[in-house]
């Protein structure tokens, strides 16, 4: 039989699941009790917080990590006409979404756009004429705050297939960022969306990809946003952000994951998160 007990909130505790703190409440809670210092709660943020924008404008104020952000704005119609005369291709997503559900491709041809939906491995496109993109619009977007519009880029190709990259920074056990790992995601040929849940395919030789010094300056940028990040959002250890590298070979950095989900790709660094608290747990507790 399952019983109730009421038992003292611990110290140093671990946020593992793999959404943000949806209740209001709850998290209120979490505030008060890190207000008075002696509590801590590793990576525990609301769903209020998770946001790409606000992500995006934060870490747009970095001198060193705003040259590898691609141009992103809430959407708004007047903000997609603007970016789709800038830039060949934009991508819609949803501020809070994931697994590469929900995302909108749209490219500009001579007198049509193409427009393409993903949700739940199904890909699904659509040629617009000018002048029937705002109905396209007010039929995909009735909340268009919800979205952001974010340039498009042309990535490199693996074999003809388009390739980003999940890089994973982690505390260590004296409480300093590390990256404890990065992975080569492979779209499913066609595809302009990596992620797993959609086809794509991991790929561990970044040999096969792109050469050592990009690798190298992509785990730089890594631990910048990763330290950039702890600032704004206190008591991080764990993240996974994902880097794209164009044609040209420039990086680009697309968004951050909190709590990612590594049962696919390496279950033995999910440890890292936890051995750190165990360090600080007896540092000061």
């Amino acid at each position: 039989m399952l019983k109730y007990k009421t038992v003292p909130i611990p110290k140093i505790n671990l946020y593992k699941c793999g959404s943000s703190i949806q209740s209001k409440g709850s998290f209120r809670k979490i505030k008060r009790l890190r207000e008075k210092r002696d509590y801590r709660f590793y990576n525990a943020c609301s769903i209020k917080d998770r946001d790409k924008n606000k992500d995006y404008m934060y870490l747009s104020k970095f001198e060193r990590i705003h040259p590898y952000l691609p141009n992103t704005k809430t959407l708004c119609y007047d903000t997609l006409l603007s970016m789709l005369a800038d830039y060949s291709k934009v991508f819609i997503k949803p501020k809070q979404g994931g697994q590469g559900n929900g995302i909108h491709i749209l490219r500009k041809y001579n007198d049509k756009y193409s427009a393409i939906r993903i949700y739940n491995k199904t890909m699904k496109e659509e040629l617009i004429p000018h002048h029937r993109l705002k109905h396209y619009f007010n039929r995909y977007f009735r909340n268009p705050s919800d979205f952001i519009a974010q340039r498009g880029l042309y990535l490199k190709t693996y074999k003809g297939q388009r390739f980003d990259f999940r890089v994973s920074p982690q505390k260590d056990r004296n409480d300093r960022w590390q990256v404890t790992g990065m992975i080569g995601r492979l779209a499913a040929p066609g595809w302009d969306v990596t992620n797993i849940n959609q086809g794509g395919e991991i790929i561990h030789d970044l040999r096969k990809l792109i050469k050592p010094e990009t690798e190298e300056l992509i785990y730089r940028v890594s631990l910048r946003i990763a330290k950039a990040l702890e600032e704004r959002f206190i008591h991080l250890n764990d993240l996974g952000l994902d880097f794209a590298v164009d044609r040209r070979g420039k990086i680009w950095f697309l968004e951050a994951n909190f709590r990612p989900n590594r049962k696919i790709v390496n279950v033995k660094r999910n440890r890292i998160p936890f051995e750190h608290v165990c360090a600080v747990y007896r540092k000061y507790a």
